[in-house]
């Protein structure tokens, strides 16, 4: 399997927590999984990258589309149900991808990954958002 493709026009929060009024620190779309950098704003997530990238301390789905650092919107955070579209299969782990910003399933891991999952499907088109992280292991 691949990332999976995100069209931001079908992202929608469903339930669960929000941080509203969060800054994004460069662009991404809505749909992207995001990671909270050392200055407080969102960043696109990294499997292959650091720790921080790869979602350690913080990380969220975009709810929004940002054109730009300084953007401001709201992130789904662990807890939350994310709708993607009919994209996903439900059932399954899906973990922060190594193409920035990207979802993926969690088999599709490398050793090398910092395998980081952000939730699990709770049917062909929601996420329910569980952050877990290890460093360097597959979770599958």
């Amino acid at each position: 399997m691949a990332d999976i493709t995100i069209t931001a026009a079908n992202v929608a929060w469903v339930s669960g927590p929000v941080a509203s009024g969060q800054i994004a620190g460069g662009a991404f779309i809505a749909g992207n999984v995001v990671y909270k950098a050392a200055t407080g704003t969102w960043l696109k997530a990294q499997g292959d990258g650091t720790a921080i990238e790869a979602g350690s301390e913080d990380i969220g789905v975009a709810l929004f589309t940002a054109d730009a650092l300084g953007a401001q919107g709201s992130i789904a955070i662990d807890g939350s149900v994310v709708t993607y579209g009919a994209v996903l299969t439900a059932g399954l782990f899906y973990t922060v991808a190594d193409t920035a910003g990207g979802l993926r399933p969690s088999a599709d891991n490398a050793s090398t990954d910092k395998a980081t999952i952000v939730g699990q499907a709770i049917s062909t088109s929601q996420l329910l958002l569980i952050r877990a992280y290890n460093a360097g292991a597959v979770i599958a």
